[in-house]
């Protein structure tokens, strides 16, 4: 069962625009592999008045902070920046 998280978080971008390194709790996890990016569609009567955006960007990454043992996590790009949404574990 995923861990829900939704803290705010700094990403670094690799030159094809996908995140390479995040930065959580004042430590960098680095993104091992490829990362998998999903876009999901938000009904715009479910968020009527909140956002002009329906479709939500999510990366599904595994990363490692330093050399300790990677987890699967999932990040989300919103309006106003990244947010650390679930850790897989």
């Amino acid at each position: 069962m995923p861990l829900v998280i939704d803290a705010r978080v700094d990403v670094e971008l690799s030159a094809d625009g996908d995140p390479c390194v995040f930065v959580w709790n004042r430590f960098e996890h680095t993104i091992i592999g490829q990362p998998q990016a999903v876009f999901t569609r938000t009904s715009w009567w479910e968020n009527a008045g909140t956002s002009t955006r329906i479709d939500t960007e999510l990366w599904r990454v595994d990363a490692s902070r330093g050399g300790e043992e990677q987890h699967r996590y999932d990040l989300r790009r919103d309006a106003d920046g990244w947010v650390l949404a679930l850790d897989w574990g």
